[in-house]
């Protein structure tokens, strides 16, 4: 077991099709909730209820810490990154067109509806942004080890 590199945490962050969100509810609980991210440019970013617990808590307390795994089904092969940041969601239009069009491409469908409709009415928009501002990792490879295509596991 060893500690990632910066850059092999951004490749599995990058790579990931599913993560936590995790934030702080009122009275102080974790809350945590699980969506596909997407990248804009350096923010990952997520689709997901505005008017959820997750908005909630960040328009309390805007720190969100960002829980993303792979494993291989024995699990011989793991890595486990976290990414700390600042949480927001958009109103901007542009962007929210952008990131509908991100999450397509993950997705492999065509979200132009969507993004027409939320980016004509922004203050309902589900596009969540984190701004990373700490990260760490591990993974199951010994030092000097490779890592592995762990999101093939």
């Amino acid at each position: 077991m060893r500690a990632l590199t910066p850059e092999e945490i951004d490749k599995l962050a990058r790579k990931a099709k599913w993560a936590t969100i995790v934030t702080v509810s009122p009275d102080g609980s974790p809350y945590a909730i699980e969506a596909t991210p997407f990248f804009l440019g350096d923010a990952v970013c997520f689709m997901i209820n505005p008017n959820g617990g997750t908005r909630r808590n960040i328009d309390r307390l805007d720190r969100v810490l960002l829980k993303i795994t792979f494993a291989s089904r024995d699990l011989s092969l793991w890595a486990g990154v976290s990414l700390e940041g600042t949480g927001s969601f958009s109103a901007d239009p542009e962007t929210i067109v952008k990131g509908w069009a991100a999450l397509g491409e993950v997705m492999g469908e065509d979200y132009a509806r969507a993004a027409e409709r939320f980016s004509q009415t922004p203050e309902r928009s589900p596009l969540f942004m984190v701004k990373v501002d700490g990260s760490s990792g591990r993974c199951s490879a010994r030092a000097g080890e490779e890592m592995p295509d762990y999101w093939k596991c």
